[in-house]
């Protein structure tokens, strides 16, 4: 069987994060979408016994600028892979 990591541990860079439904919007690594995003980065927040799955959205100067639970997007990993 394979092992499947947690959302914050895995490695894969992402390229864009995406509220569902139409127009619903998101975050993109990719200037046509979205020119102030420079990188979406998965991590852990600290929740009761056990981590939270969000993303940090960092705009281009290296600030965060969003927090999204997990829960609430769809992930497209850069070079073909999506979740």
């Amino acid at each position: 069987m394979n092992d499947i990591s947690v959302i914050h541990m895995d490695e894969r860079p992402i390229q864009s994060i995406w509220y569902p439904g139409e127009d619903a919007g998101g975050y993109s690594i990719d200037a046509r979408f979205d020119g102030s995003t420079s990188k979406i980065v998965a991590y852990g927040e600290n929740g009761q016994c056990a981590p939270v799955p969000f993303y940090a959205v960092y705009n281009l100067a290296g600030q965060i600028k969003a927090r999204v639970p997990a829960q609430l997007v769809t992930v497209v990993y850069a070079e073909g892979g999506a979740a």
